[in-house]
């Protein structure tokens, strides 16, 4: 055997060996996650049952129960304490219930659909053949791209594929990768433009519908695509609606696109609001930028 057959030998050794010790680490690192899921189900479970809200709500993210994914992603972001609507809406955001906040810009109400998204599709085990899984809906292309940055943060050590949808970029290059995302954000206009004309999208096993700024999307002349939208979506998801007034219109669009409104009682945050049911939520003038 020649010294090359040696070399050769050697390194196909080499790489069954990093083969192997990877495939022992995926697996290790699947058993992590699948038992954390257990334990975070618990935990959920556990608020689910219990008779209100807790009387001392969480100060610091770290409190909340969140994958280890998502806690790192808020260290990087370095988001630590909780302004008073991420305090007020999460918990009920975690648990899958539906949520009306009433809440300004500054607030860090982006971070109050953000992390339930993560951790929604987290606890799904959502993988790119299951479809969009998420949808988040921006007034303007600037605040869309704003929210797409906190994602990018946020969700940095999740292996989501997320995708910004608005006008002013390439149709047919965002069409091209569409079939492989998990969540979207976007425009109203191109989101539906999309769902009307792209073969590829699927969003029959949505899990979650945010709409952000809802009154300025219908003050914008958004309300036939907005119901467009509706339309092509499946009914059994959670829906996430912020808005910084509450108008008719906006009661209006609660009232379609949210489980059980009338069930809520008005603001502020109902002691034990229904599964599911519309958790509303109140803002006050003191709030931080997140």
């Amino acid at each position: 055997m020649t010294y090359d057959d040696v070399k050769k030998q050697g390194a196909k050794a080499h790489k069954k060996r990093s083969r192997m010790k990877n495939w022992e680490d995926r697996k290790e690192r699947s058993k992590h996650t699948r038992d954390e899921i257990v334990e975070l189900e618990q935990k959920l479970d556990e608020f689910k049952e219990e008779d209100g809200i807790p009387e001392a709500l969480p100060e610091y993210f770290d409190q909340l129960p969140l994958c280890q994914r998502t806690q790192l992603g808020l260290e990087r972001g370095n988001f630590k304490k909780l302004t008073t609507i991420q305090q007020e809406s999460l918990l009920y955001t975690l648990t899958g219930r539906d949520v009306l906040g009433a809440a300004k810009t500054g607030s860090g109400k982006t971070l109050c659909f953000i992390i339930p998204t993560l951790e929604r599709l987290h606890m799904e085990k959502w993988g790119t053949e299951d479809g969009v899984g998420a949808m988040i809906l921006s007034p303007t292309r600037e605040l869309a791209l704003q929210i797409f940055k906190i994602l990018q943060v946020v969700g940095y050590k999740h292996t989501f594929s997320a995708a910004l949808l608005t006008g002013g970029r390439d149709v047919k290059e965002e069409r091209k990768r569409l079939h492989a995302i998990s969540i979207i954000v976007g425009t109203p206009g191109r989101i539906l433009q999309h769902l009307s004309e792209t073969s590829n999208i699927t969003t029959d096993n949505l899990q979650l519908l945010v709409m952000d700024e809802a009154d300025r999307l219908l003050d914008m002349g958004f309300r036939d695509t907005i119901n467009g939208i509706l339309d092509s979506l499946p009914t059994n998801r959670q829906t996430l609606l912020f808005s910084a007034t509450q108008t008719k219109d906006v009661k209006m669009l609660a009232d379609m696109s949210l489980k059980d409104p009338s069930s809520s009682p008005p603001m502020p945050l109902p002691s034990r609001p229904p599964h599911r049911a519309c958790a509303r939520t109140s803002w006050s003038s003191s709030f931080t930028a997140s």
